[in-house]
């Protein structure tokens, strides 16, 4: 059987917000030890929380909101690219050098950023590996339909104008934050990622896995 890897945060009130955004909180409703028929839970969080997906509408009024996405970009061959030794602004020469197979259009980008999520209550970096606006124009010139990264954000906090996102979305580029990708190996998988079907939706929380085609006996 081909292996199956979960490369999902896992939704908790320890698991690290977007600065200024409320942590997730997963509240009891019901309980049978309380003397409830059945366990029942309220989950409180943001739309960008943990593993999640941007839309174009993320940040394009009136732009495709999360369920109108074409599920075909966020299903199929997928290339996890090596940038393990690029801590800052990975650019389109970052890229270049990361042998990325020409013919891939679900590119996966496994930063230093990947060893945050194996801290305990990480807190926000100062700074973490982010994809600069030459980088982004590299990915819509390469044909690339969907582009993850291992941190909550593809640009880094605070960019003026945000254009790394204008450039991917108005591109119509799949945005997947917040993947964890610290225990994969680079190289070609198959990937599945579904964001919940949030109607409107700027975004919302999925469940991505890669399926190692390569592990079959």
């Amino acid at each position: 059987m081909s292996r199956i890897i979960d490369i999902s945060l896992g939704l908790g009130p320890d698991l690290l917000p977007w600065p200024g955004d409320p942590p997730v909180e997963v509240l009891p409703l019901c309980r049978i030890a309380d003397g409830g028929p059945a366990n029942v839970s309220q989950i409180r969080l943001t739309t960008h929380t943990g593993t999640h997906v941007d839309p174009p509408a993320h940040f394009i009024e009136g732009a495709p909101t999360v369920d109108e996405l074409a599920l075909d970009a966020l299903v199929g061959e997928a290339f996890v690219a090596d940038l393990a030794t690029t801590p800052g602004l990975i650019g389109a020469e970052d890229l270049d050098a990361a042998s990325i197979p020409r013919e891939t259009r679900r590119l996966l980008l496994k930063t230093p950023n990947s060893a945050i999520w194996r801290d305990a209550g990480p807190h926000f970096p100062k700074s973490y590996a982010s994809l600069s606006p030459e980088g982004a124009q590299w990915v819509i010139e390469r044909g690339i339909r969907l582009l993850g990264t291992d941190f909550l954000s593809i640009e880094m906090q605070g960019t003026p104008g945000h254009p790394t996102h204008h450039a991917l979305l108005e591109a119509g580029v799949v945005i997947v934050e917040g993947l964890d990708l610290y225990g994969v190996t680079p190289g070609a998988y198959t990937l599945a990622c579904l964001p919940l079907k949030v109607l409107d939706g700027d975004g919302a929380p999925a469940r991505a896995v890669l399926i190692d085609d390569q592990s079959k006996a």
